[in-house]
């Protein structure tokens, strides 16, 4: 995973500077979550929501004689999800606060367009695994797919072992994820092959 290790974590939260061994340690425990700006802002949201209107309307259901049991289950797992995603933003850094990106290579966030052999098209944007289900277009970074593409260079023919079956797809282009607005295909900047 290629701008994640933990030296570039470090560099990230503290530039120009080495961490005291206490904060290494504790950098180390909890290593920083890069997502991209869009799932970040989602997942935000998703937190806000969970904390301001699922959990208090769902302890208020545990309180109704009404209601059954599964008012307790489903509060406990939008208490745990809340915990976990608060967990997650509170060490999260965005795509934007990486190094700069190395035009024409597969990195984490970035926007990938391959071909498939039927001369189709696909999109994808390499990210944590949190934000996968945030759209049909993320794939996680830890995919057969993600671990393919990462690292590879426009042009590259990669293969994908998936459980029903081999795929090859050439890499067409490449760029760090944008919000929605910009799209790679309208972007003058994106690595093409001709």
């Amino acid at each position: 995973m290629a701008r994640t290790d933990h030296d570039t974590q470090s560099r990230m939260a503290h530039p120009g500077r080495r961490l005291p061994a206490v904060q290494q340690r504790a950098l180390e425990a909890k290593p920083a979550v890069v997502l991209t700006p869009d799932g970040q802002r989602q997942l935000a949201a998703r937190a806000t929501w969970l904390a301001t209107e699922s959990i208090p309307r769902l302890a208020h259901n545990l309180n109704d004689p009404h209601q059954d049991r599964w008012a307790g289950g489903q509060y406990d797992q939008a208490v745990t999800e809340l915990a976990r995603l608060t967990s997650i933003l509170g060490r999260a850094t965005t795509t934007e606060e990486l190094p700069p990106e190395r035009p024409g290579i597969v990195e984490f966030g970035d926007e990938v367009v391959v071909e498939f052999p039927s001369g189709g098209t696909g999109r994808f944007v390499v990210v944590h695994p949190i934000e996968v289900p945030l759209d049909d277009v993320r794939i996680s970074v830890e995919s057969p797919l993600g671990r393919a593409l990462v690292g590879r260079r426009v042009g590259d023919q990669v293969e994908v072992e998936a459980p029903a079956g081999r795929y090859r797809w050439r890499i067409v282009a490449t760029g760090r994820h944008r919000p929605a607005a910009a799209s790679l295909a309208a972007r003058t900047t994106s690595s093409q092959v001709t």
